[in-house]
């Protein structure tokens, strides 16, 4: 006799947001699970351009941007992936939206278990309240480093329902190759397909008035486009917007005095953002997971570190931060960028073994979700 499927809950932590990171780890996720869990997923609008659906068995619901409807739980929760403990961006997000989110499941006495997961120091006391009164109480941890798990701790969680596991998207592996559509894509948007390409993903967020910072971003991709490569700017956050990537793409080209390109801002699934991420000679990246697609790919990325979730992954690669945020020097970046499209295989093979030592941590990540609950139908 076959048994009833194990049902629960994921509560909306960036999912169709528009963000290819979350791609990465979520369809990471499902794809790591066993095949009689059963979801109800909470995703954003933006899930609607997606370019690919989402597996089944899981069921979707589509909530708006402020989270209504809010969850009514019947089912244990699951909190995956991100960084949903941090302040960096101010404690409204993400740590006050899933505040509520997670009281619904305490208030209904379901666990919630928070499967590799970021954690970051939290520098706020409205931050910390908010954790003390509405994570704390989550059951299990799986967090993505030693530095997470320390974080935690330092919070208040009980050692004992903390593991140290890794990044979800550390398991990715591609499902189709999308390499000559990826080629085309760049064509379209004017790469030649010889000339070395440097791929460049800028951030805006709460760093959207460092104008200084971005204008010497700006010289230094002028001085590597000089030097014989073309610089191409992808957005890992595709909505529009002041906050998000397009609008700081379009900042620093415009401060560019040598042409560059831009690859047009889409949701694309995984697969296509590794394709084309694999035909850069190296990447130039201000988002964790635009560092991790890179590895992932084959190209050595450069990386500007804007918060320690950065500074950890970073430590992790053996990789050292070209610049933040709030602070460009724009010889070293050029410095870097060269070095990067000189970076031979010796130093992608390093890369590709510390790739499958993160992944095999990152295998662990359904370690505390307890197994008991398996065959319970809801």
């Amino acid at each position: 006799m076959s048994q009833p499927p194990r049902r629960a809950f994921q509560i909306a932590n960036g999912q169709g947001a528009g963000n290819i990171g979350d791609e990465l780890m979520n369809r990471a996720f499902w794809d790591a699970l066993p095949a009689s869990v059963e979801l109800e997923i909470e995703v954003f609008p933006n899930a609607a351009l997606q370019r690919e659906p989402y597996p089944p068995p899981h069921r979707y619901v589509t909530i708006d941007w402020e989270g209504r409807p809010s969850p009514s739980p019947a089912v244990p929760g699951l909190l995956v992936g991100d960084t949903p403990v941090t302040d960096t961006l101010g404690a409204p997000w993400p740590l006050g939206f899933l505040a509520p989110r997670l009281d619904a499941f305490h208030a209904a006495g379901l666990p919630v278990d928070a499967l590799g997961i970021g954690v970051e120091p939290l520098r706020t006391a409205e931050g910390r309240a908010l954790f003390a009164a509405s994570f704390l109480p989550i059951r299990s941890w799986t967090v993505r480093s030693q530095r997470c798990r320390a974080s935690l701790l330092e919070l208040g969680v009980d050692p004992s329902r903390v593991a140290v596991g890794c990044d979800w998207a550390w398991l990715y592996r591609v499902h189709e190759d999308r390499s000559a559509w990826a080629a085309q894509v760049l064509r379209t948007a004017g790469w030649d397909g010889g000339t070395p390409l440097v791929l460049a993903n800028v951030v805006n967020e709460i760093w959207s008035g460092r104008t200084d910072c971005k204008q010497a971003l700006a010289r230094a991709l002028d001085r590597v486009t000089g030097a014989g490569a073309v610089v191409a700017f992808f957005c890992q956050e595709m909505r529009p917007g002041a906050f998000f990537d397009q609008a700081a793409a379009a900042e620093v080209r415009s401060a560019m005095k040598a042409p560059s390109l831009l690859v047009p801002p889409e949701y694309y699934t995984a697969d296509e953002a590794l394709a084309l991420v694999s035909l850069a000679s190296a990447t130039l990246s201000s988002r964790y997971h635009l560092t991790v697609q890179s590895v992932l790919a084959g190209v050595v990325p450069l990386t500007l570190a804007r918060s320690p979730k950065m500074t950890g992954l970073l430590e992790e690669l053996g990789l050292a931060p070209v610049a933040t945020l709030d602070e460009v020097d724009e010889d070293a970046v050029l410095r870097g960028l060269l070095a990067t499209l000189d970076a031979g295989d010796a130093e992608r093979q390093r890369l590709a073994a510390v790739r499958e030592r993160l992944a095999a941590r990152a295998a662990r990540n359904l370690d505390l979700w307890p197994v008991e609950e398996g065959a319970r139908a809801v």
